[in-house]
C-alpha cells in the first residue's frame, strides 16, 4: 500500500498541494521510503512566461522610438528643404533644364522655359545691387538689357521668378535682373541708428528712389533731421510751432499725408521728402542750405 504521508511530505517539500485524489502509484514502496530518490514534476511559477516576454516588449518599444526619432528627422529635412530660397531652387531647375534642353522638343521646351520666367511669389521691397549688372527685359540673358545698374544701387522689387531672377522697377517700367545680383541687406556705411530712430531712418530710406535718389541721399538727410529733431516724431518747437521729424512749419501742413501727422512718423517722413524735392532737389542740396544757413 501507497505511503500516503510520504507522498504529502514529498510534495510539500517541492511546493505542490496534496490530493489525495490525484495521487497515483508511480513510484515502487522503496522508492517511497526514501524520499531523496522519489522524483517530482518541477512546477514553473506561473509568472514566468510574463516575466519572459518582458525583454521582447523593451525591444518594441525601442524599435518604435528609434522609428519616431528617424521619422522626425525626415520630417525637420523636409521643412528645410521646402524653406531654402526661391533664387536658389530657380537656379537649381533652371541648370536642370538647361541640361535636358537637348532631350526636348521645342513646344515643350518653349513652355518649361515660360514656366520658369513665370512669377513664383509677388513681394513688395527694396534691395540693393551687389556689383555692376545689368537689367533685362525678360527674365533671361537672352533678352535685351536696356541698361547697367552700379553696385549697392537701391531698387525696388516687385516680384521673384520660378528661376530665381528678381522683378524690378526701374524709371517707373518693369525689368528683370538675377536673383543672386541683389540683396536685401542694407549697403554698410549708412549712419543707420540703433533702435526706433534707425527704424524712421530705414523708413526713408525705402522712399528715397521714388524721388530718383538713390541710397547715398540718405546720409544727408540723417544729419539734416538729427539737426532739427533728432529724428522725433513728438520733436515741437514752442517758439515758432514747427513740429515732428522735419519741423514742419506749421505742423498742419503734414496732414495731407494722413490725419495722424502729429504722432505718426510714416506721413511726417513723406512730407518731409516731398518738401525736400520741391525745394531743393536732393537732401544732399538741403543738406548742404542748411550748413550754411542753419535753417532749410
Amino acid at each position: 500500500m501507497i505511503n500516503i504521508e510520504i507522498i504529502k511530505k514529498v510534495r510539500e517539500v517541492n511546493g505542490i498541494q496534496y490530493d489525495q485524489e490525484s495521487v497515483k502509484p508511480k513510484h515502487s514502496k522503496a522508492e517511497l521510503s526514501n524520499p531523496k530518490h522519489v522524483r517530482t514534476e518541477s512546477i514553473k511559477p506561473k509568472h514566468a512566461r510574463a516575466e519572459s516576454s518582458k525583454p521582447k516588449i523593451l525591444k518594441i518599444v525601442i524599435a518604435a522610438e528609434l522609428i519616431s526619432v528617424i521619422l522626425a528627422c525626415c520630417y525637420i529635412y523636409s521643412i528645410w528643404c521646402h524653406n531654402i530660397e526661391m533664387r536658389v531652387f530657380g537656379q537649381v531647375c533652371s541648370a536642370a533644364v538647361a541640361g535636358a534642353s537637348d532631350c526636348m522638343d521645342d513646344a515643350t521646351h518653349k513652355v518649361v522655359k515660360s514656366y520658369l520666367e513665370g512669377v513664383a511669389e509677388e513681394v513688395y521691397e527694396y534691395v540693393w545691387t551687389t556689383g555692376k549688372t545689368k537689367y533685362r527685359t525678360g527674365a533671361d540673358t537672352s533678352y535685351k538689357s536696356p541698361g547697367t545698374l552700379g553696385k549697392d544701387k537701391m531698387i525696388r522689387r516687385t516680384a521673384i521668378m520660378h528661376n530665381g531672377w528678381s522683378r524690378i522697377s526701374v524709371d517707373g517700367e518693369e525689368y528683370y535682373i538675377p536673383g543672386d545680383k541683389v540683396s536685401t541687406d542694407i549697403p554698410e556705411g549708412l549712419p543707420i541708428a540703433d533702435g526706433v530712430k534707425g527704424e524712421y531712418q530705414k523708413y526713408a530710406l525705402s522712399l528715397l528712389p521714388d524721388f530718383g535718389w538713390d541710397s547715398s541721399e540718405l546720409e544727408p538727410l540723417i544729419y539734416l533731421w538729427n539737426r532739427e529733431s533728432g529724428w522725433n516724431p513728438n520733436s515741437h518747437n514752442k517758439r515758432s510751432g514747427a513740429h515732428g521729424i522735419p519741423q514742419a512749419l506749421p505742423g498742419s501742413k503734414m496732414a495731407s499725408e494722413g490725419s495722424d501727422y502729429y504722432t505718426n512718423p510714416e506721413p511726417q517722413i513723406r512730407w518731409g521728402l516731398k518738401y525736400i524735392a520741391g525745394r531743393y532737389g536732393s537732401p544732399s542740396a538741403a543738406w548742404a542750405h542748411f550748413s550754411s544757413h542753419g535753417w532749410y
